[in-house]
């Protein structure tokens, strides 16, 4: 019987979670170049950017790799004013054998 081990699961998940290394976020037309906030992997990867003192309309925000890649694109409408905001970029992961037919 042919099963996919959890640590595979679990090493996959580890290297995506190391290929993010920031974030851009636009903010009233202006990318700002943020850094991760705080990684959980509890209920799947999660990567989380903290917004605090920026204030203004903030319509893109992107997890980029070391190379400046955008790698997980969320768009949004989201009025910030003065007080803090999180943006959550949840990731699951699913991994299955595939039957190939020789």
């Amino acid at each position: 019987m042919n099963e996919i081990q959890p640590l595979m699961i679990d090493l996959v998940e580890q290297f995506l979670s190391d290929m993010v290394t920031g974030a851009k976020v636009t903010i009233d037309g202006i990318v700002h170049d943020k850094e991760i906030y705080h990684t959980s992997t509890k209920y799947g990867l999660r990567k989380y950017v903290k917004l605090s003192m920026e204030q203004g309309l903030v319509t893109r925000a992107a997890l980029v790799d070391s190379h400046g890649r955008e790698l997980y694109v969320k768009t949004m409408q989201y009025q910030k004013g003065a007080q803090g905001y999180v943006i959550a970029f949840p990731l699951q992961l699913e991994a299955k054998e595939v039957k190939v037919n020789a």
